[in-house]
């Protein structure tokens, strides 16, 4: 009898804490969205304008997150990881302490620094440790992981906020944090980068930009940027003021639009699992044509139903599932396109996705401060889903050549 080797095991420890980072992330992104009517009025501040907490946190995971990403190939992932951790405890926990709307601001752009450093270094491993062939699966699970944290996190500390208040909700985000960075420690080894010259001495930021100028030269994955961009602001533009809408049109309190947002993240993990599997099956490309006609139509049509809650409630849940759907194929989609160097790349697919996120969530800030409906703002939306679908046209992957030797039905040559 033989006892598996701590390489052997490495793939299953990577997946482990590839999920439990995600729900990490997720949870923050979304945690502060049933909340913005509470910390706004703590903070003497218009609700409309309480989107402008995901913009922040947006736009320096935006930002920052391309030389993160370039970090983690030449420095190594679990480093980068553990970083990330240790600025995004931080952030979480100065957020719950703050009383101030500009302090918040300032702690949730942390939080997004955090975030940075975390995300890329997960999906670079993840594309590291699984096949092509299995890769859509793999991502379908770790983005079921990220939004799980809808369907577990953000209804519970919805909840906390309600029984207690709403800081207890960012020092409970710190807890969780730091058993995510222990996690790390114990179970993930230190593993140096694969190419030496990556690791080759000189100016570390006239490196990392060289790796991102590289990076961005193949206009596939340019165009997988794009339809990341579109994608993120379709989401985010409504569903950053989700708990504002829920609040002006029905009343609701903390707690119902935490539950609210429980339903749709459930159906965004059941779409992310099953729409990773059939990716790799039918194609990424096909996934997504598909995931994005629904969605449009989804963001579209929340707003514009009217007062009849159950019919609300059950678009927002098919909306949900069909980005859900869609995800995983977007990321799978980007990890093999500059193979060399995907960490760079997949940070600036996670730079492209939090960009969509912060104009969508402050233009839309903006509009609804200016008593624009929120019927505007779904179409808008839905408008950006649809614009996905001609930069697919630009985005081919073929199989790397280690697939090519699998029977046909376990591997796919283009996407």
């Amino acid at each position: 009898m033989t006892t598996p080797s701590p390489t052997a095991a490495l793939p299953g420890r990577v997946l482990a804490i590839a999920v439990c980072s995600a729900f990490l992330v997720g949870l923050d992104s979304m945690i502060t969205v049933p909340l913005i009517p509470e910390i706004a009025a703590d903070t003497n501040t218009a609700a409309r304008a309480g989107g402008l907490f995901v913009s922040a946190y947006a736009l320096l995971f935006a930002l920052v997150a391309p030389l993160c990403g370039a970090m983690s190939d030449r420095l190594g992932r679990r480093r980068i990881l553990c970083i990330g951790l240790v600025i995004f405890a931080l952030a979480n926990l100065l957020t719950g302490v703050g009383s101030d709307f500009a302090f918040i601001l300032v702690t949730r752009a942390v939080a997004g620094v955090g975030s940075a450093m975390i995300m890329p270094s997960v999906y670079a491993m993840i594309a590291e440790n699984f096949p092509f062939e299995q890769r859509g699966k793999i991502m379908g699970i770790v983005v079921a992981g990220l939004l799980s944290s809808t369907v577990l996190g953000v209804p519970l500390g919805s909840y906390l906020a309600y029984l207690m208040d709403w800081h207890a909700a960012f020092f409970a985000v710190a807890i969780v944090a730091a058993l995510v960075y222990l996690m790390v420690l114990v179970r993930l080894p230190a593993v140096a980068p694969k190419d030496p010259q990556e690791r080759a001495p000189g100016n570390p930021v006239a490196t990392y930009l060289g790796m991102i100028r590289r990076a961005v030269t193949t206009p596939a994955l340019l165009c997988v940027l794009g339809s990341t961009l579109l994608w993120s602001a379709a989401l985010y533009g409504m569903f950053s003021n989700i708990g504002v809408f829920f609040a002006e049109r029905f009343g609701f309190n903390e707690a119902q639009t935490g539950f609210a947002i429980m339903g749709s993240g459930a159906g965004s993990m059941a779409g992310a699992l099953l729409g990773g599997r059939i990716a790799d099956r039918l194609g990424k490309r096909r996934v997504l044509v598909v995931a994005a006609l629904v969605t449009a139509a989804g963001v579209s049509a929340v707003p514009l139903i009217g007062e009849h809650l159950t019919a609300v409630l059950i678009v927002f849940i098919l909306w949900g599932t069909a980005v859900g759907v869609g995800q995983p194929a977007l990321n799978a989609l980007v990890s093999e396109l500059r193979p060399e160097m995907r960490g760079t790349a997949l940070a600036l697919n996670g730079s492209a996705q939090y960009a969509g996120m912060m104009l969508a969530t402050s233009i839309a800030a903006a509009l609804l401060q200016g008593s624009v409906s929120f019927s505007v703002i779904g179409v808008l939306c839905g408008v950006c889903a649809l614009a996905v679908l001609p930069l697919l046209v630009g985005v081919r992957v073929t199989a790397p050549q280690d697939a090519q030797a699998r029977p046909a039905s376990q591997k796919e040559t283009t996407a």
